[in-house]
């Protein structure tokens, strides 16, 4: 007779705890797809908020569920063979598979990217279904939450129906000491998931900076789109093959504007199909190497960083650098920070971390969330080169995004405007592309950011939009270089929203 308690407390933690666990996941979700897009729990439309709530609630209906079956078991069990020694039995799962996690996750160094994963999953069969789910989904958390969550929840239910039942002290005293491992467990992996959190925050686009764009805004064919007029008629166009255009994405609302203004094609192709062959929008990193690659024939971007000047050399490639805007590289921070300027000094302390909190620089105590931006990027090399001066950097926050099939992609962060936040970009891209509520552009040196600023020179952190050729580009390409430098060009240039150059052109002749 014990020996076959001892089997059937086994299956009962090993195999039914699991497959009930797997049942009540699968309701849950399908009760989450019915209640709405708002409410999904893996909707990634969602705000971190949104996401939370939807998580919770999955998490704590599920849990409540694990309780009702372990209290149903329990009355439908003698109180004797539902004893502390068969608690200890449920939980040890729960304490084997927190226990793979905490020694994966920590091995791994906190990031889901590591291949290390694999080997908790093969330490984890009774759960490969929850374990697939959760890497299809994205939602990695999952594969220690809810085999833990469901064998301490189960077990609750158990002894809930019987806690007044007489027992063997031994039994309790087994049953009691390995709820404290338990809970030593999940405090550790708690602290573990904080310090995954500070190393890679998460990101959330409503209260983000990001540097993207939608194109299809500036497609000739849509009703209100943002395309800029030019002033009069353009003095010449192109019919049969545009120059390349190329850029960063701050710039496309202007070589966007200029190429349907100097072509006669448009009308006869679809707006996918002039992006894909002549208007492309690759960012800076990528616009480097669509020129160095002869992909592009003019790109419109920032100064290139040391690793994209090399690589041009050993490509032997000459490249002409061609200023025809200027611009201001601003930073942001949250709109009620009591601070409104800083000094380059200051700048650069906080960016490599020899000042940390706002109150060093006349603002709050709090700390000073630093965000950057990724390597070769128009703004990250125009801080290195025009703020930083060699100054040695902190290391960028990083996220890492889930894409489903357990794939992990990881990036730098984007800003994300917390109260103590500071961060940086372009004026333009900040104020007229994508101005966000609650930000706010810091002074230098007591110099707001401003048109005039920016064009008199005072602004200290002004710099150049270059387009950016090939040494001894054909003739078509010459042709816009020059245009864009012509009044009709700066015309251009300032009614997108820049501040043009041709004052200072005019007064050098």
């Amino acid at each position: 007779m014990k020996f076959w308690w001892w089997v059937r407390a086994c299956v009962l933690a090993l195999i039914v705890v699991p497959l009930l666990a797997h049942g009540v996941a699968l309701l849950c979700l399908f009760l989450n797809e019915m209640m709405g897009k708002g409410l999904r729990i893996f909707d990634l439309s969602r705000t971190i908020l949104d996401s939370f709530i939807a998580t919770v609630g999955f998490y704590i209906f599920g849990g409540l569920l694990m309780s009702v079956l372990g209290w149903l078991l329990a009355r439908f069990t003698p109180p004797k063979e539902n004893n502390a020694m068969r608690q200890a039995l449920l939980l040890l799962p729960a304490i084997w598979v927190l226990s793979a996690w905490a020694i994966v996750f920590q091995l791994a160094e906190l990031s889901f990217s590591s291949h290390g994963y694999n080997d908790f999953l093969a330490v984890t069969l009774p759960w490969s279904g929850i374990n697939l789910l959760s890497l299809l989904s994205g939602q990695y958390g999952a594969m220690v939450i809810i085999p833990v969550g469901a064998q301490a929840c189960f077990t609750l239910g158990c002894y809930w129906r019987n806690r007044h039942s007489p027992d063997s002290q031994k039994s309790i005293k087994l049953r009691n000491t390995l709820v404290w491992v338990l809970v030593a467990l999940t405090l550790f992996a708690g602290w573990q998931a904080k310090l995954r959190l500070d190393r890679f925050p998460l990101v959330d686009q409503d209260n983000a900076l990001s540097e993207s764009i939608d194109t299809w805004n500036y497609d000739p064919k849509k009703e209100n789109n943002k395309l800029t007029k030019l002033r009069g008629a353009a003095p010449f166009t192109f019919s049969i093959k545009h120059p390349r255009f190329d850029g960063a994405t701050a710039a496309y609302p202007l070589f966007a504007s200029a190429f349907f203004a100097l072509n006669t094609f448009a009308d006869d192709m679809p707006f996918y199909e002039i992006e894909k062959s002549w208007l492309g929008i690759s960012r800076t990193p990528d616009a480097y190497k669509n020129i160095i690659a002869d992909s592009a024939d003019i790109i419109f971007v920032a100064q290139p960083s040391e690793g994209q000047k090399k690589r041009a050399q050993a490509a032997n490639v000459t490249l002409t650098y061609t200023p025809f805007a200027r611009e201001a590289f601003v930073f942001i921070t949250h709109a009620d920070n009591p601070v409104n300027s800083l000094t380059q000094q200051q700048v650069r302390d906080i960016f490599s971390g020899a000042i940390t909190r706002w109150s060093e620089v006349g603002g709050d105590n709090r700390k000073i969330d630093v965000w950057q931006r990724p390597e070769d990027s128009g703004s990250q090399s125009t801080m290195l080169a025009k703020v930083m001066k060699g100054t040695p950097m902190l290391p960028p926050k990083e996220t890492e995004v889930a894409e489903g099939m357990g794939r992990i992609l990881r990036e730098v962060a984007e800003y994300q405007n917390s109260k103590g936040a500071i961060g940086y970009t372009f004026r333009y891209y900040a104020t007229k592309m994508n101005p966000t509520a609650g930000v706010k552009l810091l002074a230098i040196d007591g110099i707001a950011p401003t048109s005039e600023t920016i064009r008199e020179g005072r602004y200290p952190f002004s710099v150049d939009v270059y387009m950016v050729t090939r040494e001894n580009p054909d003739e078509k390409a010459q042709k816009v270089v020059r245009w864009f430098l012509s009044p009709q060009g700066q015309a251009l240039v300032e009614d997108v929203g820049y501040v043009p150059l041709y004052e200072t052109l005019k007064k050098a002749e």
